[in-house]
């Protein structure tokens, strides 16, 4: 469980909701406690072995007010990488700031700079045999006939889609998919144009049959089986 691998998405909005679990045909989610003592509410919702996390603030002086400033949208990429430290020194090799890093339930986790990198990054280093911070939580089962099947790729808007897929693939140690594309182990990060607000604009679902949402100001791609 200690590869590379994209987990997770987070999307911030003015509230939360029960519309995203609706349209995902997905039950009620979970909460990580942890997001409290940031100031802000939370709803995760189980995709499979990926999740889509939806957050909103927690009172007035949630830090989320001045991301919600500027509209709803993705908040987050996070993924699990086999080497925190290693990161580490490549972002400060290449200029990329370190926003926050502590250890967490054995795991250690390390943010980075959204003005650096398109969107604030989440890179953990999970504890040998774990897949991802919520093994510590007692969640909700996922319905064996959930029509959503996994997060399988993520957009995410920049003012130069090539020169951070190359940076987000050095950071990473990872491979470039294509020019503007990172494959995050079984993942695709996909780097696209900015029409005015930087951050994660899609995510692909593997799902039972296609579609497309806009949740929280995130489009939401269903992609059936077959048409990745």
């Amino acid at each position: 469980m200690s590869g590379l691998e994209l987990i997770q998405v987070s999307v911030a909005g003015h509230e939360l909701t029960s519309r995203p679990r609706e349209v995902l045909g997905l039950p009620r989610g979970f909460v990580d406690p942890e997001l409290e003592g940031w100031g802000m509410a939370n709803e995760i919702l189980d995709l499979g072995r990926t999740y889509l996390e939806f957050l909103a603030p927690a009172g007035p002086s949630s830090s989320l007010h001045a991301f919600l400033a500027q509209g709803e949208g993705g908040y987050v990429v996070a993924l699990r990488t086999p080497d925190t430290n290693a990161l580490v020194e490549r972002a400060s090799r290449r200029g990329v700031r370190l926003v926050h890093r502590q250890e967490f339930r054995g795991a250690d986790i390390v943010q980075l700079h959204p003005d650096d990198l398109g969107v604030t990054l989440e890179a953990d280093l999970l504890p040998e045999g774990r897949h991802w911070h919520y093994d510590t939580l007692d969640v909700p089962e996922r319905p064996e006939d959930a029509p959503i099947r996994d997060l399988i790729a993520v957009d995410v808007a920049v003012d130069s889609p090539e020169e951070k897929a190359e940076l987000w693939a050095f950071l990473l140690d990872a491979s470039l998919a294509s020019a503007s594309s990172v494959q995050v182990g079984s993942g695709l990060v996909r780097f696209v144009p900015s029409a005015g607000r930087t951050g994660p604009a899609a995510v692909d679902l593997r799902a039972s049959h296609a579609a497309e949402h806009v949740l929280s100001g995130l489009t939401v791609r269903f992609i059936p089986e077959g048409n990745a």
